[in-house]
């Protein structure tokens, strides 16, 4: 018997339906793990960009720009800028590191080919499935986060007789 229903929510960045069961439901908002690293380099740009915007970003960005320009003029060999072969300039990384590799889809396990959907026990194909850990769920959802603990502030008690 499940305790709580399952939680239908929308990915906040593909848009899609994802039906979670109440031991999988951590407050997600987003569809997995592709949906979510993604929405983080889209927030470390966004933030990234409001940043250089900023007096702060541009004075520390002038800064940057002085140091490596002084490094440059250290190192040039004395045939000047022109004797510089373009292979000993390196590639400046200024982000947090190269994008990853998306992982490879978890495969389900198939079922044993003698087992049928009419046994007893068995949920139909079209039963609603828990989209992490793929567990049967029952056809009534939720749409809210579920409320835990007593609530903060006693209810308003209104005094009948005045």
């Amino acid at each position: 018997m499940v305790d709580h229903p399952a939680r239908l929510l929308v990915c906040a960045r593909c848009r899609t339906q994802v039906l979670l069961c109440s031991r999988c439901d951590r407050g997600q908002r987003y569809c997995g793990r592709i949906c979510s690293r993604a929405a983080r380099v889209d927030g470390q740009r966004e933030a990234a960009r409001r940043y250089q915007s900023s007096r702060a970003g541009r004075m520390a960005h002038a800064a940057r720009s002085r140091r490596w320009r002084q490094r440059q003029r250290q190192r040039e060999p004395a045939g000047g800028p022109a004797a510089t072969p373009q292979a000993e300039c390196g590639n400046f990384v200024t982000h947090q590191g190269s994008p990853r590799q998306p992982c490879d889809a978890p495969l389900v396990p198939d079922e044993p080919a003698g087992k049928g959907a009419g046994e007893i026990g068995e949920a139909s194909p079209l039963a609603p499935r828990c989209c992490r850990c793929t567990a049967v769920q029952p056809p009534w959802v939720r749409q809210g986060f579920l409320r835990h603990g007593a609530r903060r502030w006693p209810a308003r008690v209104i005094d009948p007789c005045p």
